[in-house]
């Protein structure tokens, strides 16, 4: 395969709604054939790291990321295992015991803490991780995923937020995103990213908690504000003859109504 068309299917598959990947993967074999295979599996594998995609791993899931990335394989050092992932599917194989990574006694402290936050804030399909950065002692990766998938009534949704907190520093720094996808007659997509930076944090989960609930509340704002002004704005209030249209019965008083009932063509 070319150079330029890894190109158009990476940025394709980067593109795709959280929840959609096996259908734009089915679109892309359907457009470019079986041949292309190989080249969509990898750009997905990106995407999934990229995303932090949650995989099933004997019944738990387990989030990847650059952060527990070995090889061509993944581990999770709260299980102590190790595995290969079926990217498109998102299930682990070949799995297999590890002791390459391990999470220090204060880590398992933010883990038990960030599942007990997780459990009592978050509805979605949610799933988190906590990762030791090699070569940097003091720091740890926090990740959390939350999703809900609707394709029966045309919508998904995610949410991915991702810190590194320095232990040493009291630092926490990161990212919270969201992205919404309605698709019913029509594509529309929702997406808000919000950067942390927290420079005195004595407890990672605690400012993860504060700084969380304000996006949440400030979202909630915006969303009322969309619905209660700016949608209002779009639509004209009244149609040119400045009177309201009645759309009852007395819709056969208008011409284009009483030329549809006829069966009349418009005029021009």
């Amino acid at each position: 395969m070319s150079s330029a068309f890894e190109s158009i299917v990476s940025r394709v598959i980067s593109d795709t709604p959280s929840g959609e990947i096996k259908e734009v993967y089915q679109d892309l074999i359907t457009i470019a054939g079986e041949n292309s295979q190989n080249v969509i599996l990898e750009a997905i594998e990106q995407y999934n790291i990229k995303n932090t995609i949650p995989v099933d791993v004997n019944g738990s899931n387990v989030i990847l990321s650059s952060y527990n990335k070995e090889g061509s394989k993944f581990f999770d050092p709260a299980q102590s295992i190790i595995f290969s992932v079926d990217h498109l599917n998102r299930k682990g194989l070949d799995i297999a015991p590890y002791q390459g990574s391990e999470l220090k006694e204060i880590q398992q402290g933010y883990l038990q803490e960030l599942n007990k936050y997780v459990e009592k804030n978050f509805t979605g399909q949610a799933s988190v991780a906590v990762y030791p950065i090699p070569q940097e002692e003091s720091k740890t990766a926090i990740v959390i995923v939350s999703t809900k998938y609707n394709p029966g009534n045309f919508w998904n949704g995610a949410w991915k937020s991702e810190y590194v907190y320095d232990s040493r520093l009291k630092q926490l720094k990161g990212f919270i995103d969201v992205q919404v996808h309605y698709y019913e007659d029509g594509n529309v997509s929702f997406k808000s990213r919000k950067d942390v930076e927290i420079a005195d944090s004595e407890s990672p989960i605690k400012s993860i908690q504060q700084v969380e609930t304000e996006f949440e509340s400030n979202l909630d704002v915006s969303f009322t504000e969309l619905n209660e002004r700016q949608f209002k704005q779009l639509r004209r209030r009244l149609p040119i003859t400045r009177s309201r249209v009645n759309w009852g019965k007395a819709i056969g008083n208008y011409r284009l109504g009483r030329d549809a009932a006829q069966g009349k063509p418009p005029q021009a």
